[in-house]
């Protein structure tokens, strides 16, 4: 250990004259920082101070890097991906938490991957899910409606966009449903795991370096090993695991049944299995040998899209409605263009073509997504040795430097959320809320940024390999949603209570001062 540390710290020598926080323990350098709850406003406050490009101390003195400068992150993100790749951490708990998804792999065999799931989410796929989002959407209409009422009523809003955001993925991605919107529903284990499993795994940061070293041990022993442990943390990890296990197992051996049965009792799903992972069955069921996906991994992928999309499509249509609440003005300019297009389409429910046709709807959208990102942070780990490019000269002990060094096994933090709200690129008000920013010519300074993200000029959805394979599925989602609860309901601040947004993993709303566990939004909702 000893040497480990000692050789370490010399390979990491570039790095100490770049200029950061100083680190508040040895043990633990600035993680508490980074990870508790006040880590959103952290990550604010070094990237003001510090610039674009800031070294944080990690685990026993090692140093990395939290980059939002963009040349950097091209490099790290597209144009040497294959260096800076996920860490065995983060691999290695994905793989034994949700299965071998997306999440958990790396190289060619990640790409493969990719590949066979490409057609899920085509602009095709995407079309023929649109009723099927409409239908979920109008039960928590028909539910809000009932709490409402006719009169105006606050509402933990937070609760029911999760509800429908885990309901969506459910029939949307796995052709089965949880009942989550059923207000006299029982509770569900799987739904209670994917909502614990972010959370746990937030918790489990600091065994990472441990962790990393004993992975490859076999399950049984690391689950042995774990359990003889007095640490609470780590027996609710293995809990959540096999309950994802389970109840994904389940899941699969119904639909492969259904499949053996047939196409015609396939197509009996609740999804008419129109569903993404019915879809690839179907498909992966038709090909040849040699390009057929493995059970474990289809069931990988199940677990990756549940936990994938219900936090961050729960998290992002919260953060959309808690802005139009606080602004009438845009809340009321998207209701007319709603109501308009309703009445120029004809019919009660927008389609695939006429909801990617409204502009202030997509720019509502697209800048919700830019100043809040669900995701405000990615690692990313060194490979190899190799130098790391800046857009500007970031200034040091020892002069200005246009580059760095960094050595194999630094770990760089790509910082989301301080790209997209990077003032050098989107102008003086890159901090404010402004979706009118998106009916105009950009500035410039956006394009010639060149930030390698795959949407809207951001780095929301990521770039490179491992951008969000379904971000298009995400955007259709949160659309059709919008397009339902602003023409029938009024949204508007809660009078009693304030809302905070911290960080769990996820960036989510909480009431200031209240005593209650878990996040929560309460909005005062009133019909139209």
């Amino acid at each position: 250990m000893l040497f480990s540390f000692v050789s370490r710290r010399a390979k990491q020598a570039p790095l100490w004259d770049i200029p950061g926080p100083p680190s508040v323990s040895f043990v633990t350098g600035n993680f508490s920082q980074m990870f508790d709850a006040g880590a959103t406003r952290f990550h604010e406050y070094i990237k003001e101070t510090y610039g674009r490009v800031v070294r944080i101390h990690g685990i026993f003195g090692d140093n990395q890097l939290f980059i939002s400068d963009p040349v950097a992150c091209t490099t790290i993100l597209l144009k040497e991906q294959d260096i800076f790749e996920q860490s065995e951490w983060f691999i290695e708990i994905n793989r034994h938490g949700l299965g071998l998804g997306l999440l958990a792999t790396l190289g060619a065999h990640h790409q493969k991957q990719r590949k066979q799931l490409r057609s899920v989410f085509s602009a095709k796929h995407m079309r023929s899910m649109v009723p099927l989002f409409h239908r979920i959407t109008h039960q928590l209409c028909d539910i809000l409606q009932t709490e409402v009422d006719g009169d105006r009523k606050e509402l933990d809003l937070l609760e029911r966009l999760s509800s429908l955001a885990l309901e969506l993925i459910a029939q949307g991605g796995l052709g089965c449903t949880f009942n989550s919107l059923d207000p006299h529903g029982k509770e569900n284990e799987f739904r209670e795991a994917i909502k614990e499993f972010v959370p746990t795994l937030s918790s489990l940061v600091m065994f990472q370096a441990i962790f990393t070293r004993i992975s490859k041990w076999p399950p049984r022993l690391l689950r042995f090993g774990a359990k003889l442990l007095p640490i609470a943390m780590l027996h609710n990890a293995i809990r959540v695991a096999d309950v994802l296990h389970k109840h994904t197992k389940m899941v699969f051996d119904h639909k492969k049944a259904l499949l053996e049965m047939g196409e015609e009792e396939f197509s009996h799903q609740l999804s008419e299995g129109k569903d993404i992972i019915s879809v690839l069955m179907k498909s992966n069921d038709d090909a040849a040998e040699e390009n057929r996906i493995p059970d474990e991994e289809i069931m990988g992928q199940m677990s990756t899209f549940m936990f994938a999309a219900t936090d961050t499509t729960s998290t992002a249509l919260s953060r959309i409605m808690f802005m139009l609440s606080r602004h009438p003005e845009a809340q009321e300019k998207l209701r007319q263009e709603l109501n308009a297009a309703v009445e120029r389409f004809g019919g009660s429910d927008l389609g695939y073509d006429e909801l990617l046709e409204l502009p202030y709807l997509d720019a509502v959208c697209r800048e919700t997504l830019r100043l809040f990102p669900p995701l405000t942070f990615v690692s990313r780990i060194a490979r190899a040795d190799t130098t790391l490019p800046f857009s500007q000269p970031v200034q040091t002990a020892h002069g200005a430097i246009s580059s760095v060094f960094v050595p194999r096994g630094t770990t760089v933090i790509v910082d989301i959320a301080g790209t997209n709200r990077d003032p050098l690129i989107w102008g003086p008000d890159a901090a404010e809320w402004r979706p009118e920013r998106w009916l105009a010519p950009l500035p410039a300074s956006v394009s010639e940024a060149h930030v390698p993200g795959v949407y809207a000029h951001t780095l929301t959805f990521l770039g490179g390999s491992h951008a969000c394979i379904g971000f298009k599925f995400s955007q259709l989602e949160m659309k059709t949603v919008l397009s339902q609860l602003v023409r029938v309901f009024r949204f508007s601040p809660s009078t009693t209570t304030e809302v905070v947004w911290l960080f769990r993993g996820f960036t989510t709303p909480s009431v200031k001062g209240s005593t209650a566990v878990g996040p929560q939004m309460p909005v005062v909702v009133e019909t139209i």
